[in-house]
């Protein structure tokens, strides 16, 4: 017979989310005690890069300087380590503090963050957006202006020709 303790740690379908071993280590980093709705954020942003995306290596990591945790995660498995960090919608976010999330998250990742050399390519770091309803919205953020890609010559825009109607030629009666 199941003691007392076993059935309170029973995972049921309304708990699921609160027992998951990376929901616990979310919320063991302390950042999200005041705010639970940035915690269910960021958990779910990690099963969809998990479940939905099929990223790979993809783990939790802490940023003391921000107070907040940010996901790593392969989306192929040849391809490098990206930088996704969960953010509830309701957010407001500034330009400021969109860099200093950038620069941060990469400091805490380990990578030097250097203005643009124009060789090597600008430190870049994925925003989720959760809405309260799970739907996920990723954004790419680069520090400072990053340059668009070249166009390809096999696809320049040809022009648009000029229509002319034909004219048409009077009937001989």
């Amino acid at each position: 017979m199941a003691s007392k303790g076993e059935v309170q740690g029973k995972v049921t379908r309304q708990s699921w989310l609160e027992n998951h071993p990376k929901f616990k280590e979310i919320q063991s980093y302390g950042y999200y005690n005041e705010k639970p709705s940035m915690a269910r954020a960021a958990m779910t942003v990690y099963l969809d890069l998990c479940e939905s995306k099929h990223w790979f290596g993809v783990s939790i990591h802490p940023c003391q300087s921000l107070k907040l945790v940010y996901i790593t995660g392969k989306r192929i498995k040849k391809s490098q380590f990206e930088i996704v960090v969960p953010i509830t919608i309701d957010t407001a976010l500034t330009t400021e503090e969109i860099q200093n999330i950038i620069q941060e998250v990469n400091v805490c990742e380990g990578k030097a963050v250097e203005e643009d050399t124009g060789m090597e390519q600008a430190p870049k770091v994925t925003m989720a957006f959760c809405e309260a309803d799970s739907t996920v919205v990723y954004y790419e953020f680069f520090q400072g202006l990053v340059p668009p890609d070249p166009p390809n010559e096999e696809e320049e825009v040809n022009p648009k020709r000029k229509r002319t109607r034909q004219k048409r030629v009077p009937s001989q009666k």
